[in-house]
């Protein structure tokens, strides 16, 4: 027995010591395989690349840089806090480019839009259609989401389920409707429930569940009389939100480029304001849209196309609430009870439980997220303007002669010894690149009266705080012109304007006189300007 024991020990050694001294060519390697997760975005891009960042930073404050760009680059999930609605999965899918995993540069533009509802109370106030103010009307404004947690199919009870076929799908008995699916629905009343793809197309719609008869079967009321069985389709009940018919105010809202907004975050409120207080030419006056950062302290909005956002911190907790439906505790905004409580509400009612399986409140612990993303997007280096030349140096000329340079301003500085918040409660050090540096943005951040013809847009002024109308707008910042065009296909608030010149020539109101200066050019001045705003 003991000499059969050592027989074994020794063919066991020998196996052992053929496969260490294999050549690994001959071996087969196992590497872990996940088929549905999306591959990794693309590194960093480093200084001097576009979309690098700010040149000067030392290894640490680079390290910020990186580390917030992976969770930028971030594809969410419902397990993390995404939805219940929501318009995109990441901020890279309006901020870049990509649906599953970013494809283009982190922090550009892009040609998605997103859109804004609401209308006009008769008191002259703004209803949001988010169940406050004087005239409450909860229809989940004003953000419109296109996109809702249903369709991963991943969460039991929160799926786009299948009709069965027809004639047991789909079925009418007085004004009541019966839909049968094919497998187990977990539906509930109360919920509402979205039809669409029934051949029969009076079953389609949106309606809200009556009863469960079983776990296969829900109801609804009928709209329509007379329906033939039918079956096919699908049901879920999460449906996206659509804009409500009551909504007078239904606009478009371009996603910027975020290149430079560190430098934009530290403009001194001083030096924004110093411009209100300047007598203009050509009948210009500017209007700083005063109100609250995220710590509540009434400020000069420097963000927003209306200027509502103070701080880019807030900027992004803003986005990460309203666009991706992760709360945070960043003050007023982001979350649900102090800002649009109704939200997240799909078409501002209920849904289901299992729609949203993060149960932290707020789902960005300790603003981890925010505080990544907002390093990340504050240390972006601004696109450099192409090299001057003959034409768009006297096209600089031209800009200024005709007032242009009223409203967008060239320079601004930053203030000194700026730092950043760091995810363990703290503050960097001063970081150089961002203090007392000059910069050239081409805007004074003030609203202004673009006049009937370009009024739209939501004020964003939760209880009446704020001074934009449907007509004001933030003076466009004209750095990085002709990349917006060309990545996003469009100009102003809309992306609709697809040359410069037909851009300037939707001025009005308060750039009226400008505009009438600019069509009184010879063509040479207009092509010289033109060629110099190309160049920023």
């Amino acid at each position: 027995m003991k000499v059969r024991k050592l027989r074994l020990l020794a063919t066991f050694t020998l196996v052992v010591l053929t496969i260490l001294l294999t050549p690994s060519r001959f071996v087969r390697q196992v590497d872990a395989v996940c088929p549905k997760c999306p591959p990794p975005p693309p590194p960093p891009p480093t200084v001097g690349q576009f979309g690098g960042p700010l040149a000067g930073l030392n290894s640490t404050i680079t390290g910020l840089f990186n580390g917030g760009y992976g969770t930028f680059t971030i594809k969410w999930d419902p397990i993390r806090g995404l939805g219940p609605v929501l318009t995109r999965t990441g901020c890279f899918t309006c901020h870049g480019a990509g649906v599953n995993v970013l494809t283009g540069t982190a922090g550009d533009t892009s040609s998605q839009t997103g859109r804004r509802y609401g209308k006009g109370n008769p008191d002259g106030t703004f209803n949001y259609l988010d169940g406050n103010g004087t005239f409450p009307e909860n229809e989940g404004g004003p953000v419109n989401h296109g996109t809702a947690n249903s369709v991963f199919g991943t969460l039991p009870g929160c799926n786009t389920m299948n009709i069965a076929a027809s004639p047991v799908g789909a079925n009418q008995s007085g004004t009541t409707v019966t839909i049968t699916t094919t497998s187990t629905h977990a539906f509930a009343p109360g919920q509402t429930a979205q039809i669409s793809g029934v051949p029969v197309s009076g079953y389609n719609g949106t309606f809200s569940i009556l009863s469960v008869p079983s776990s296969t079967s829900f109801t609804y009321a009928a709209t329509t009389s007379g329906l033939a069985p039918s079956g096919g389709g699908n049901a879920t009940n999460l449906p996206h939100e659509v804009v409500p018919a009551d909504a007078t105010v239904n606009n478009l809202v371009r996603s910027p480029q975020l290149f430079g907004l560190g430098l934009v975050d530290n403009i001194p409120d001083s030096s924004i304001l110093a411009n209100v207080a300047v007598q203009k030419p050509f009948g210009i006056t500017g209007t700083a849209n005063m109100v609250p950062d995220e710590n509540g302290v009434i400020r000069p909005g420097k963000f927003g196309q209306k200027l509502n956002i103070v701080s880019l911190f807030q900027f992004n907790a803003d986005a990460e609430f309203n666009e991706l439906g992760i709360t945070t505790a960043a003050g007023p905004f982001g979350v649900a009870s102090a800002f649009h409580p109704n939200e997240h509400l799909p078409q501002g009612r209920p849904y289901p439980p299992n729609c949203q399986p993060d149960a932290n409140s707020p789902q960005d612990v300790n603003q981890a997220n925010m505080i990544k993303i907002t390093q990340f997007t504050a240390l972006l280096a601004p696109i450099p303007p192409q090299p001057p030349t003959d034409q768009t140096t006297a096209g600089h000329t031209v800009f200024e002669t005709i007032g242009c340079n009223v409203c967008h301003i060239e320079s601004f500085t930053t203030q000194a010894n700026v730092t950043l918040r760091t995810t363990n409660g703290g503050q960097t050090g001063v970081i150089p690149s961002l203090s007392n540096v000059t910069f050239n943005p081409y805007s004074d951040f003030l609203l202004h009266d673009m006049g009937p013809a370009d009024g739209g847009g939501i004020p964003f002024q939760p209880d009446n705080v704020g001074q934009a109308s449907l007509t004001m707008w933030r003076t466009a910042p004209l750095w990085g012109l002709s990349n917006m065009l060309t990545k996003a296909g469009g100009l102003m608030h809309d992306n609709s304007l697809k040359t410069i010149d037909v851009a300037i020539r939707r001025h009005g109101g308060e750039a009226g006189t400008v505009l009438l200066n600019y069509e009184s050019l010879s063509p040479t001045d207009q092509a010289n300007l033109l060629a110099f705003l190309g160049s920023l």
